[in-house]
């Protein structure tokens, strides 16, 4: 069986035992065991505080770069899933050129994650319309889930049923385009790796946009100097909605455009002590009007996961 790191791990030549990922860490699932602060990967939820914090740059997320390298060297078609969030991580390039400088890594075709979003978002509608269940949890955040699962599993019946927007997007373009291509996700949320060590059926890959910035260096790809092509833009159609999902509330937002009905409360809980805050002291059964949670494990949404902040602890 292939072993694989854990999402988030500890370079430990590089720890400098300042224990700052220990009192940031949200669910305490760092141990300082012979001078090291080790994560506990029972506990981890994949969150990135840790990474955020450490002066040192001990604790960091998986690389898997490598493994998409060899995937590109294989003879299947290789499609990269795009997080909306592309737009203010490069914010100075244009869509096509972003496509083109992919396209010249290998990528068969670039695709929009938000078309995942949208998927999810008629589905999550026709489940609050449905009635069985008066607090429903969104699962758009594989964090947020994970914290849930581990934490609070009271409420993990209360998880929608519907794929995460990645994976729906995985799903659609093995759909659209056959079952032996491979889909790699680039995006800012380290995450998201959980979501392919559980499902390697749907998603072969995940790389970060710090990533994908060092593969640009690395292959000499300067993508402002790339002249766009017909052929550069998003396959196999542009998101009509969904772009909206990485921010705090934008899940929300998508729904309401959809046709969610006016009888369902809304609200979103950011961070995971937010998250515990708001359902702690809650029992899932005593929910009597029908709620949507929209549930992130960053403050600010997907598009901040790897920002340091000046203080992350809430």
């Amino acid at each position: 069986m292939e072993y694989r790191q854990p999402p988030v791990y500890t370079a430990e030549n590089e720890c400098q035992d300042c224990s700052k990922c220990v009192r940031y860490c949200p669910v305490k699932a760092i141990k300082v065991t012979d001078g090291q602060a080790r994560i506990v990967p029972e506990k981890c939820v994949a969150c990135g505080t840790c990474v955020r914090v450490c002066p040192a740059k001990a604790k960091r997320v998986r690389d898997d770069l490598n493994s998409v390298k060899q995937l590109l060297r294989q003879p299947k078609k290789v499609f990269a899933s795009l997080a909306p969030s592309y737009v203010s991580e490069f914010p100075e390039l244009s869509t096509a050129n972003i496509i083109a400088a992919l396209r010249q890594l290998g990528f068969a075709g670039v695709s929009e994650t938000a078309l995942g979003a949208q998927k999810v978002s008629a589905k999550v509608i026709k489940e609050l319309n449905g009635g069985n269940k008066q607090l429903l949890l969104s699962s758009a955040c594989p964090a947020a889930v994970t914290y849930i699962q581990k934490y609070l599993p009271e409420f993990a019946h209360s998880i929608s049923t519907v794929f995460s927007p990645l994976l729906a997007h995985c799903t659609l373009l093995r759909q659209h385009y056959g079952s032996d291509i491979a889909v790699v996700f680039i995006g800012p949320c380290g995450a998201k790796k959980n979501e392919r060590d559980r499902h390697p059926e749907l998603l072969d890959a995940v790389i970060t946009f710090t990533d994908l910035q060092s593969w640009f260096v690395e292959a000499r790809i300067d993508p402002a100097a790339l002249i766009a092509e017909e052929a550069d833009r998003f396959v196999p159609e542009s998101a009509q909605e969904g772009s909206l999902y990485p921010i705090e509330g934008g899940m929300i937002d998508t729904l309401r455009i959809q046709g969610g009905g006016d009888r369902i409360h809304y609200s979103t809980v950011g961070g995971l002590h937010g998250i515990e805050h708001v359902l702690g002291g809650l029992q899932p059964e005593n929910v009597t009007l029908p709620i949507f949670l929209e549930l992130l494990a960053c403050r600010g949404g997907a598009s901040t996961a790897l920002v340091p902040p000046q203080d992350n602890r809430g």
